[in-house]
């Protein structure tokens, strides 16, 4: 990719390269979440209650590994939608994608430790 992030590529891969975030963003933020969940929170607690320790644990590293791959705001957010066909939309509620995963991932590392 020489230095560029090929964001088709990495919409594609998604489910494949970061397994355990993809059964978070798919699973309970899917079409329905919101009558589901209600809240944004309510399904990330959703997942803890539901997934195994190690699923979590697991979860919060490919969070890590996607923040790392640098996409800058657009593409994160294409990602989101289309790589892991998560229907919440950190904009609506006034974040950037990258400050919703970084919650995400610190709500989800706060549940293991308990």
């Amino acid at each position: 990719m020489n230095g560029t992030i090929d964001i088709d590529i990495a919409i594609d891969n998604a489910a494949t390269d970061y397994p355990a975030l993809a059964q978070l963003l798919a699973g309970y933020y899917h079409q329905d979440w919101q009558q589901d969940h209600g809240t944004p929170d309510a399904a990330l607690h959703a997942f803890v209650d539901d997934a195994s320790a190690d699923t979590v644990i697991e979860a919060t590293g490919d969070i890590d590994r996607l923040i790392d791959e640098g996409f800058d705001e657009a593409g994160l957010t294409r990602m989101l939608a289309d790589g892991f066909d998560c229907n919440y939309v950190p904009a609506a509620n006034g974040l950037a994608s990258v400050g919703w995963l970084s919650h995400v991932r610190e709500v989800l590392s706060t549940s293991v430790a308990d």
